[in-house]
């Protein structure tokens, strides 16, 4: 008796729940209805509880209109573009073609923007990343110069393109077996230039449609390598730049090869070319016969293409200066500069870290031994590179701790409309391969300098940027950090973007915009020059410092950020 009685009861609940369903004119999905707000940089995204059709949004501050989008079908998330005002009141009105009511929410704006996702592409899978392997991995986003188009190349050769606007791939195309760690578009736009880690190390250039107009081998120089080697040594085009010029498109490219270890020094050959953007032809390369036994890293350029500026991180025996300045017509050296070291090993140079003022004026620099320096670019072709510092800062320079003498990487420098910024990396020790136990107090941190060299503001980021520079919005009011890890702490809530923006006063967390946070890396990112649409690209990372254990945290996809 007892148990037909709950039967009976467990089917008037059935019941009710059916009529209840039906009632409210909807599927078993739910009523739609809102989700989320969001206040990003001007702009309010939208998510529903399910995707329904849509008609229009509106939005209203009071009684007044300050917003509106035609819709006309079937979404879950919009974003509607509004310079919106903190603390301001506004009205949201969804009006939904299957509803005679429209869904209606008043919310009051927040004090800070948040970072607003409007896509994520997964893209193919890769092996995880582990802490401590090599940080030189492939993997690098470029947004075009408009803003319309966001090109990806991966570890495993992959090239896509993405239309920002319709937040579509265009294409997706598979170079060959070499990573993808060097890429750009030319200043018009029309053109997307690739250089690869490989046996052969191409340069690639494709027009936007995806037709691959011609390729450059440039292993035939610097030297190509043997079946089974570590694939971290084979020849690569590591650094491109476009020249600005219309009547004459040129693009400029430094390769290397590493060539092993002699009498426990690292040897390479290193080599800049500067090729016809239209036929791929050499213009000229440098040196003019052989190769560099260095190690070059990053090309820079001023805004008018006179100087082309490189740094060079493993200096040899015949060319051995940590900064280089060509003329960017002819391949002239103007002038080569070196510091006095502070570290034992003196072949040790300038990473990434190398900045030119679009004037070309000035040229920022971080040393090896954690020094920042800003030249005087006129005072260095007129001294041949003997002359030239303005002035010098003590950054992350080593100190002694429990015997062992460590230090935070020098990674990046970048030259501002009325700043110098300095980004340190993972603590390092100067010991060979030793594993600092502590963190060094300046290591993965933002140090922001005004002209005549007095600190404005700085920011711990918590973990290390391996990008190939510090990317900024055309003014540099934006500046945006990708973080990979952090390896003494080995802490995967440090893993993501920051977006900071320098027009605002005040300290480092006034001037933070905000962060978001990747499970995995933050391999790579770029920022339009209107500082409109972010690109960031996540990659897998294994955080357990063990051979024998994982602890993967992750996945490979890109996002357009806002």
């Amino acid at each position: 008796m007892i148990l037909c009685y709950g039967l009976l009861d467990a089917k008037r609940w059935l019941v009710f729940l059916v009529f209840s369903l039906f009632l409210a004119g909807c599927s078993p999905g739910g009523q739609p209805g809102i989700e989320k707000i969001e206040f990003g940089r001007g702009v309010i995204g939208i998510e529903l509880n399910r995707k329904v059709l849509v008609q229009n949004i509106d939005i209203y501050q009071g009684q007044r209109e300050v917003a509106s989008k035609e819709i006309e079908r079937d979404v879950r998330k919009a974003f509607l573009n509004l310079k919106w005002q903190r603390g301001k009141a506004y009205r949201i009105e969804i009006c939904l073609r299957s509803q005679p009511l429209s869904l209606v929410i008043t919310c009051r704006a927040p004090r800070q923007p948040s970072p607003i996702v409007l896509a994520r592409f997964d893209l193919e899978d890769v092996d995880p990343h582990e802490l401590w392997d090599y940080c030189y991995i492939g993997g690098i986003v470029a947004i075009s110069p408009r803003g319309n188009y966001l090109a990806v190349g991966s570890e495993k050769g992959y090239l896509r393109l993405i239309d920002i606007e319709e937040r579509q791939v265009k294409w997706t195309k598979r170079i060959g077996e070499g990573r993808i760690v060097a890429m750009g578009f030319s200043p018009d736009g029309r053109y997307l230039a690739m250089g690869e880690q490989s046996r052969d190390a191409f340069l690639y250039l494709y027009d936007l449609a995806g037709h691959l107009l011609w390729r450059v081998k440039t292993s035939s120089d610097v030297g190509t390598i043997g079946t089974g080697e570590n694939k971290y040594h084979l020849p690569v085009v590591n650094s491109l730049i476009f020249g600005p010029g219309v009547t004459r498109p040129r693009i400029y490219i430094l390769a290397r090869h590493y060539m092993g270890s002699v009498n426990r020094h690292y040897s390479f050959k290193g080599k800049v070319y500067c090729l016809d953007l239209k036929s791929g032809q050499t213009i000229w390369s440098w040196p003019q016969r052989g190769c560099m036994d260095a190690a070059p890293d990053a090309l820079r350029m001023d805004s008018q293409g006179r100087y082309l500026l490189f740094s060079d991180y493993w200096k040899g025996s015949s060319y051995n200066k940590s900064l280089y300045c060509l003329k960017a017509s002819n391949g002239q050296l103007l002038w080569s500069w070196d510091f006095r070291h502070l570290f034992p090993e003196k072949r040790l140079g300038i990473w990434h870290g190398v900045d030119i003022s679009p004037d070309g004026r000035y040229v920022a620099a971080f040393s090896s031994d954690g020094r920042g320096f800003l030249l005087d670019n006129r005072r260095l072709i007129k001294t041949g590179g003997k002359r030239g510092i303005v002035w010098e800062r003590p950054i992350s320079t080593p100190i002694l701790v429990n015997g062992l003498t460590i230090y935070g990487f020098p990674a990046l420098a970048k030259i501002g409309e009325d700043y110098i910024a300095f980004l340190t990396g993972n603590t390092k020790a100067c010991q060979g391969k030793r594993r600092p136990a502590i963190e060094y107090p300046n290591a993965n941190s933002l140090f922001v300098y005004d002209m005549k060299g007095n600190l404005e503001w700085t920011s711990e980021l918590g973990g290390a940027s391996y990008t190939d520079r510090i990317h900024t919005s055309a003014d540099s009011r934006y500046i945006i950090i990708p973080i990979r890890y952090n390896r003494v702490k080995a802490k995967s809530l440090v893993q993501g973007l920051y977006l900071f923006d320098s027009s605002r006063t005040g300290e480092s967390f006034h001037k933070l915009v905000w962060f978001f946070h990747t499970d995995g890396m933050c391999l790579s990112a770029d920022i339009s020059r209107d500082g409109r649409y972010i690109a960031a690209l996540e990659y897998p990372l294994d955080i357990d410092i063990r051979k024998e254990f994982q602890d993967i945290r992750g996945r490979h996809r890109v996002y357009i950020l806002r």
